[in-house]
């Protein structure tokens, strides 16, 4: 893997070594590497730390291709890691920056562990979304599981430690990291990005 990267970057001849990059509102990034056209990352110097879509979109503005290295599989204890990462991919993808990965999982598997459902704080029933629709709308209806698995709609019940604000926020979390690896996917052709 590190000669495939070392291939994209433009081989160990060209490009400067750890430097600190100014990207957005003042804030500076560390690169591990970088030459005119390409800048080396490690995940943790782009995901770790309190970096935005501004921040992202400057680095995709000055490389056509950004190598981030060490990227480790995301679960629900990585959050904010995940998300800072979502906005990164997303940030590429708008502006057809090549973005290259050197992933410690299967794409895949790189998003684990995160469920659209929220549980009530006595822990006896989880949320989720049924597609076919009911009383509380024509489309969607949020329906309430019981760990025994009988279904109630949420309508009908008055869950203590449960919002459907929460609900809400699981679902387009779960939704973004689906979006995030079909973009990945899509990313991943050779004709991808500007050249």
């Amino acid at each position: 893997m590190q000669a495939q990267l070392e291939e994209i970057f433009g081989g160990t001849a060209s490009g400067t070594e750890a430097e600190v990059i100014q990207v957005s509102f003042g804030r500076t990034v560390q690169v591990a590497r970088l030459n005119d056209r390409c800048a080396w990352f490690y995940f943790s110097e782009l995901c770790y730390q309190p970096l935005g879509a501004a921040d992202y979109i400057s680095l995709c503005d000055r490389f056509p291709v950004l190598i981030v290295d060490s990227v480790p599989q995301l679960d629900a204890n990585h959050l904010n890691e995940a998300r800072r990462f979502v906005t990164l991919i997303d940030a590429c993808y708008e502006s057809r920056t090549r973005l290259v990965l050197a992933v410690q999982v299967p794409l895949d598997e790189l998003f684990v562990d995160f469920e659209a459902q929220v549980e009530s704080s006595d822990g006896d029933e989880e949320l989720f979304v049924s597609e076919k629709g009911g009383n509380s709308s024509s489309f969607a209806t949020t329906m309430i599981r019981t760990k025994e698995g009988e279904h109630f709609e949420w309508s009908a019940t008055g869950l203590i430690g449960v919002s459907l604000a929460q609900l809400s926020s699981a679902n387009d979390l779960a939704f973004s990291f689906r979006r995030a690896a079909s973009r990945l996917v899509e990313m991943g052709g050779k004709e991808w990005g500007r050249q």
